[in-house]
């Protein structure tokens, strides 16, 4: 993705040009950003655990939001051993640290 992208780091939105941080996930204004933003890059504070060591962070994916019949969705796309790899993640009220960090953690594990 270009530079212009925006990017979510410590749970805070940064945009591209911008020094302090837009808004907090989870928060209203989050949720707000949500509609009207069409994709962003988000990186987990996750660990991957390496036999009873903590290794390395999660690297980033990427996050775009598709038109299907139901509406704009969200999906999380993360490219490994040179095959794009997608996962869908939700409308955008679902999109909660929670559930980035899993969808995260899922295709890093690939």
């Amino acid at each position: 993705m270009a530079k212009t992208t925006p990017k979510v780091q410590h749970n805070q939105l940064h945009l591209p040009g911008h020094q302090t941080p837009l808004c907090t996930v989870d928060s209203p204004a989050w949720f707000a950003w949500l509609e009207t933003a069409t994709s962003f890059r988000y990186h987990s504070q996750q660990r991957r655990i390496i036999i009873r060591h903590y290794g390395p962070l999660l690297t980033p994916i990427s996050l775009r939001k598709e038109k299907r019949r139901r509406g704009f969705l969200w999906y999380a796309y993360k490219r490994a051993y040179g095959r794009l790899h997608k996962r869908y993640v939700g409308l955008s009220p679902a999109l909660t640290t929670t559930k980035l960090d899993e969808v995260a953690l899922w295709l890093n594990q690939l």
